[in-house]
């Protein structure tokens, strides 16, 4: 009993640099739609975000919802098409996004609340992030160009965590169906946040996808083009790190990439020296790496 306790103890005090590094900075987490259909794994991230809310972080989640959308728009008799990982979103499907978006959104808000954590929907007509067209030809699909930056603030900086939708909206008050990690990269980016973690189906970057024991555990941006020149990383993993990239150099300072299935992953990951997951890092970094501080 008693070693089990030291042993509890020692977890804790593990944990006290990295609290200490966090008090008060913004973290926003990416949770894609496949997470929020497993009841476990979706709990398991969200009790973390109380947590992190509850000693002094600021978290913010931003969550997809594709296979949902998909299935509802199959119930309304429509097709999805995409093109290039994009969806086409005429006028029928931007409404049938919106309803769906919102179901997920609230679904989210009301599990943080009954998980002991405070929350606030942020769907339309609330939405932070600015948007423009990306392509004529894809319809409603929008890009980010700006963030309402003090709105996110003050929610989150009076102990609720902000729920944000992939959606975005114009300066003429239309809705944009946009992708998800495009809106987490922007909320992140608005916010300087000290880390931005995307909550994936993968343990992080591989160098085999094949095999989970070739998981890099820290990356620089140097490091990822050599990776990407010699075909260790390729196919969709590749837009994914570009975009991490130009968010580190637009003043985020850590990105992660967890498996969301892993128990607590976000604690593992965010409040252990060694993690679980992958760490994306400047080559020259503003401040020492936060597992280089804890060693």
């Amino acid at each position: 009993m008693v070693d089990e306790a030291t042993r509890k103890a020692k977890v804790l005090l593990e944990a006290l640099p990295f609290l200490k590094r966090f008090h008060h900075q913004y973290m926003v987490v990416k949770l894609g739609g496949e997470a929020i259909e497993k009841p476990e794994v979706l709990d398991s991230l969200l009790t973390d975000l109380v947590w992190l809310e509850q000693v002094g972080v600021r978290p913010i989640l931003v969550h997809g919802g594709g296979k949902s959308i998909t299935r509802a728009m199959e119930q309304a008799g429509l097709k999805p098409a995409f093109v290039n990982g994009r969806r086409v979103t005429d006028a029928a499907t931007i409404e049938i996004m919106k309803r769906e978006v919102e179901r997920l959104n609230e679904h989210l808000h009301d599990r943080l609340f009954d998980l002991g954590g405070a929350a606030i929907q942020l769907c339309p007509p609330h939405l932070v992030v600015r948007g423009e067209i990306l392509d004529p030809a894809l319809g409603f699909v929008g890009q980010p160009i700006g963030l309402d930056r003090e709105r996110l603030v003050r929610y989150a900086t009076r102990g609720l965590i902000p729920v944000v939708p992939p959606l975005s909206i114009t300066s003429d008050g239309e809705v944009l169906n946009t992708n998800a990690d495009d809106i987490a990269l922007a909320v992140a980016t608005g916010l300087s946040a000290e880390k931005l973690v995307f909550c994936s189906n993968v343990p992080g970057v591989l160098t085999d996808p094949k095999d989970p024991s070739t998981r890099i555990s820290s990356l620089t941006d140097s490091m990822v083009r050599d990776l990407i020149a010699r075909g260790a990383i390729r196919d969709g993993m590749i837009p994914k790190v570009e975009s991490c990239i130009s968010a580190l150099n637009a003043g985020v300072q850590k990105i992660h990439i967890v498996d969301a299935g892993m128990p607590h992953a976000l604690l593992l990951e965010i409040f252990t020296a060694e993690g679980i997951g992958t760490e994306l890092r400047l080559s020259q970094p503003r401040a020492q790496s936060d597992r280089d501080r804890a060693s």
